[in-house]
């Protein structure tokens, strides 16, 4: 899946996150990214890598960048701790992400990183896709989250296929493939915004998300309902990146990839405060086939889910850690 690339290096990742860093006209410790890339350097060096930014005001935006490993399934989490990048405190969000690797077989893992502090997210690709109702066994989900289980089956989202641990924010994310032919058009979004009390979405945002391959939802242990729900849309070229915001465009045609033409992912994420659009460039050109596979797990019903688990290898199942300092 992964393309050995002969022109992959660290110190090429390293250039290509500045020069993203200075596109996009945000702030980056140097120190930090050689930091990570040391740190991290397998999962640079050998597997899929993306980077990416946003379209938030300039001095909230970020610069990311991320691998994602479906090969070795080894959980990232022992070392980000070991080599300091988490800090476990007594935050539930440390013990949920153990919980996870519990509870559910993994079809691999993928982290985050921002280009000042470092670690941001750990992934887990879910071998099967879930009904959410299959998360209430995990002690340390966010109290909000049982409430929201009517919206989300009002809305169709049935089948879970990612979830995230966000240390900067303190929340979790849980990715949804499509589902329903409604998913298809700009009703979902519509219906979401409607039931989240969110602003009604804007045509073009209807038009993005009738054309999503993923669903994401944020909840937050501090928050009473869902944050926010995020409609990621894949396959754009750099010629074909919409022009929602002009740095969009500009980041299409001018971030660093390894490939001469690599894709994009868009993501038009929803909340309380407004709307923002996230791009991902497809830097080592796989990722593509990395989420392919994530959304072409098998379903699994409640029913045939119940009663059993398989730890992941590389963290303990009775590992209590709990927040990033």
């Amino acid at each position: 899946m992964v393309q050995h690339l002969c022109n992959r290096s660290l110190s090429t990742l390293l250039r290509d996150l500045i020069a993203a860093a200075d596109l996009t006209g945000v702030s980056y410790s140097e120190e930090t990214l050689r930091r990570v890339l040391a740190t991290f350097q397998r999962g640079f060096l050998e597997h899929s890598c993306q980077i990416r930014s946003t379209t938030k005001p300039q001095d909230k935006r970020d610069l990311c960048f991320r691998y994602l490993d479906l090969v070795t399934r080894e959980h990232p989490f022992d070392r980000a701790v070991s080599h300091g990048e988490l800090t476990p405190t007594q935050h539930p969000i440390f013990r949920w992400l153990p919980e996870v690797a519990e509870r559910f077989p993994a079809l691999g893992y993928g982290v985050d990183f921002e280009a000042v502090r470092g670690l941001v997210k750990i992934w887990q690709f879910i071998d099967g896709a879930y009904d959410p109702e299959a998360l209430l066994s995990l002690p340390a989900m966010p109290r909000c989250f049982r409430p929201s289980l009517p919206v989300l089956r009002e809305l169709g989202l049935d089948a879970a296929t990612i979830v995230g641990a966000d240390f900067i924010n303190a929340s979790i994310n849980l990715y949804f493939r499509p589902s329903r032919p409604s998913h298809g058009t700009g009703e979902l979004v519509t219906e979401a915004c409607e039931r989240l009390g969110f602003r009604p979405p804007s045509r073009a945002a209807q038009a993005h998300a009738a054309r999503t391959g993923c669903i994401g939802v944020t909840y937050g242990w501090e928050s009473a309902a869902i944050e926010r729900i995020c409609f990621y849309v894949p396959g754009f070229t750099r010629d074909s990146v919409p022009e929602h915001d002009p740095l969009l465009r500009r980041f299409a045609a001018e971030v660093p990839a390894l490939v001469d033409d690599p894709h994009f992912i868009i993501g038009w994420s929803h909340g309380s405060r407004g709307t923002y659009l996230k791009i991902e460039d497809d830097y080592t050109g796989d990722v593509g086939a990395v989420f392919d596979a994530a959304m072409a797990v098998p379903k699994i019903e409640l029913a045939e889910e119940r009663g059993w688990a398989r730890p992941a290898p590389g963290i303990a199942p009775d590992q209590q850690p709990s927040r990033h300092s």
